[in-house]
């Protein structure tokens, strides 16, 4: 067999040589990419659920951001019927404090109205009583 070997050139045997270690490292390079390709699949399932998951967060944010809108809308809202509430409150106050001292002011004229002397006291106070009547309904 030696006989056989010495047949090929010392430079072929280092082809042959070279061709083989290509080979080789070829081969492991295919395994190792082919027990990557498991890895890399699962990376990018991994992403495509990030990218669905920040797809859904983003529409949920947006979602948010328009009720948040809303209910500032709403808000100033209220606040503006608040305001408008209370500053008609405060009129309606000012008025009723107003008619108070006018009915305060009729009363105290009724009171300091005199009954003629020797007159029947209920009689004078129902006599006076009547022409208030009489004033307020303007008869």
């Amino acid at each position: 067999m030696s006989a056989w070997l010495k047949l090929v050139p010392a430079w072929g045997w280092s082809v042959v040589g070279g061709l083989v270690l290509a080979a080789l490292i070829g081969l492991g390079q295919q395994i190792r990419i082919n027990s990557l390709q498991g890895d890399l699949a699962t990376e990018r399932q991994a992403r495509l659920e990030d990218a669905g998951k920040l797809g859904a967060c983003r529409t949920t944010r947006t979602n948010l951001l328009g009720q948040v809108i809303e209910q500032n809308a709403a808000l100033a809202d209220l606040r503006a019927s608040a305001m408008e509430r209370a500053a008609r409150a405060k009129d309606l106050q000012q008025q009723a404090e107003v008619e108070a001292q006018q009915a305060d002011q009729q009363a105290q004229l009724v009171l300091q109205e005199r009954s003629p002397a020797g007159a029947d006291v209920c009689a004078a106070a129902s006599a006076a009583f009547d022409a208030e009547l009489k004033r307020e309904r303007g008869l």
